[in-house]
Order: C-alpha cells, then sequence, then structure tokens
C-alpha cells in the first residue's frame, strides 16, 4: 500500500521519535517456528522455519509495510510440497532488530549468516512487492548460492539507471525527499502507520475499500484478513523504524545493476495491479538477464495468496532441478 507524503505541518517530534523506538500495540508470542541468529554486530535476524525440515530450502521475504506474518497461512501447503519455507524478517521489522542508515546492499551479508545458521547451502527465494529487491539484491551478491528467484508483484526501481519510464509523480516526489529530506519521509511513514496502531481493523477495511475487484475477494477470504490484522502489531514490533529505512530504501539507488543478475528469475505479476503497476513487472522482465514472465489478466496485487501453492511449487521444482543438475 503506498503512503502518501504529507502536506500537513510536521507532528510533534516526541510522537514521531517514540514510534520510531518502541511498540505501541500489545505483541503476540512469536510462537515455535520463530528462530533467531546473533549478527556480528549484535543485531538479531529473525526468521519463522516452517513445512518439511528435510525440504528444499525456499526464502520468503516479505513486502513493504509487512512482516514474515504475511505469507498463506496454511503453513501445510509448504510440508506438502516438500518445501523447507523460512519467512524473514528484514532489519527493523518483526523479530529483526534495526540497523538504522541501512542500504539494499547490506542485506545479503546478513542473510548469508542467517542461511548458515540455519544449516542452509544454497536455496531459493520468493520474494513479494517490495521484497523484490532485497531478492534481487542477495542474487547479485550472493550468486550461485541462489537457486532461483521469484518475484510475484515485485517493485522496480525509481532510482538509479536501471529505472524504467513506468515512475509517477509520486515515485519522483519520494525520489527527491530521500534524497535531501528524509525527514518528509519518516514523517509520511508515521502517519501511514497511525492508523494501524489505533485501529488494525477498520485500516485494513478502508484499505481495501480502495482495491481493486480482484484484490477485494482475495481478502474477503477470513483467513487472509486475519493475517493482515496480526501482521499490524508484528510490523512495529521494533518499533517504527524498519518501515522507515524500508521506505528509503525503496526510494534511492539500489546500488548494483540488473546485469549482475545472473541466476533464473521467474515473475509473476498481475495486470490489474495498482500497488505495483504491471509496467514494472514488465520493465523486470525486459531486463534481468534470465527472467521468465507470466501476467496475469484480471488480477492485482494479492495474487500470491490466491495462487500460493502454484507459485510456490513451481519454484521448488525449479530449484530442485538446478540441484539435480548441479550434482550431476
Amino acid at each position: 500500500m503506498r503512503a502518501p507524503l504529507p502536506a500537513a505541518r510536521p507532528a510533534p517530534r516526541r510522537r514521531v521519535r517514540r514510534w520510531l523506538h518502541g511498540p505501541e500495540l500489545p505483541l503476540a508470542d512469536p510462537g515455535p517456528t520463530a528462530r533467531t541468529v546473533r549478527l556480528p554486530d549484535g543485531r538479531l535476524l529473525g526468521w519463522d522455519d516452517l513445512g518439511d525440515p528435510d525440504g528444499v530450502p525456499v526464502l520468503w521475504f516479505h513486502g513493504f509495510g509487512s512482516t514474515r506474518i504475511i505469507r498463506h497461512p496454511d503453513d501445510g501447503i509448504a510440508r506438502r510440497l516438500g518445501v523447507r519455507l523460512l519467512a524473514v524478517d528484514r532489519p527493523g521489522i518483526g523479530l529483526s532488530s534495526p540497523r538504522p542508515g541501512r542500504a539494499l546492499a547490506d542485506f545479503p551479508g546478513d542473510l548469508a549468516r542467517m542461511a548458515d545458521a540455519a544449516g542452509l547451502g544454497r536455496f531459493a527465494i520468493l520474494a513479494w512487492s517490495g521484497g523484490g529487491p532485497y531478492a534481487l539484491a542477495c542474487a547479485s551478491a550472493l550468486g550461485e548460492r541462489v537457486l532461483q528467484v521469484g518475484l510475484v508483484s515485485a517493485a522496480a526501481p525509481i532510482a538509479g539507471p536501471d529505472t524504467g519510464p513506468y515512475a509517477t509523480g509520486f515515485h519522483h516526489a519520494a525520489r527527491g525527499a530521500a534524497g535531501v529530506a528524509p525527514w518528509i519521509v519518516r514523517l509520511a511513514m508515521w502517519r501511514w502507520a497511525r492508523g494501524q496502531r489505533r485501529d488494525p481493523a477498520a485500516q485494513l477495511d478502508d484499505a481495501i475499500a480502495g482495491m481493486v475487484a480482484a484484490d477485494q475477494a482475495i481478502l474477503a477470504d477470513p483467513r487472509f484478513r486475519d493475517v493482515m490484522i496480526r501482521n499490524a502489531a508484528e510490523l512495529y514490533r521494533q518499533g517504527g523504524r524498519g518501515l522507515y529505512d524500508e521506505a528509503l530504501v525503496m526510494a534511492r539507488d539500489w546500488g548494483f545493476r540488473f546485469s549482475s543478475v545472473r541466476v533464473p528469475v521467474r515473475i509473476w505479476h498481475g495486470e490489474l495491479d495498482q500497488a505495483v503497476p504491471v509496467a514494472m513487472g514488465r520493465h523486470l522482465a525486459g531486463t534481468l538477464p534470465e527472467a521468465e514472465a507470466t501476467f496475469l489478466p484480471g488480477e492485482a496485487h494479492h495474487i500470491f495468496l490466491d495462487r500460493w501453492e502454484e507459485i510456490l511449487g513451481e519454484v521448488a521444482e525449479r530449484s530442485r532441478a538446478r540441484l539435480a543438475a548441479g550434482a550431476a
């Protein structure tokens, strides 16, 4: 969901500072699947470890404004597909400690240490929406350790040399603010988050009311609605710093070129996507060296929920084939 840049006067600094550094919603127990690893600088990186423990490893990257919780609620699907699914929280979000001032290029090193701690050698990455940039950064930096990247409704850059002609006025404003006035981005994220902190269900209803019918139909499922509401609290477990840093990362140059992504990339994108326009998906498909794409008429941004088994299954099968080819 897109957060508007603010036009009104700034909110009191004390309230914004409190939001940056501490949770304001009751926090649920992370549950028995939660794991963390302590990184060399003392931070924690967290994930949920699900599915078949002996299955092909697939790392799930959540979207912007979400956490590891935003995935299909039936974790048995991964188990039936023979997938070990590791849903990773990025720094400052959910179980993962903040890393103020982070850049996109900082994440692959964190992920490699998390994969080592989880006992993974090679693995696939499946990413939705704002998780796409992180998946591509990891593929660029970690090379053949990444078997396959799956991108669902994934964002393309709005800054840097790989940016396409899809950038809107909002994108230009966000890029400019991130470069010269990041306090504007911080204030925008604080304002966007207020509704989630006060009444997550009402905020979700307002968001759904503005979506296209295809997304409204998916989120009418009470299972998916529950996932979205639980995510609202988990997003601020570490405070609001993670959301603010995510926004800056999305609005700045990603720090690598698409030409450096030399692993297969499989793309799914709904033609009616309003949150991440399909032009972004087409740009990724036409620019990444080894991309294959499916564009879905009549579908929109939340297709990963509706097509979870199909998409996860295809990523797993392609990854098994690459592992077998490597062994041969």
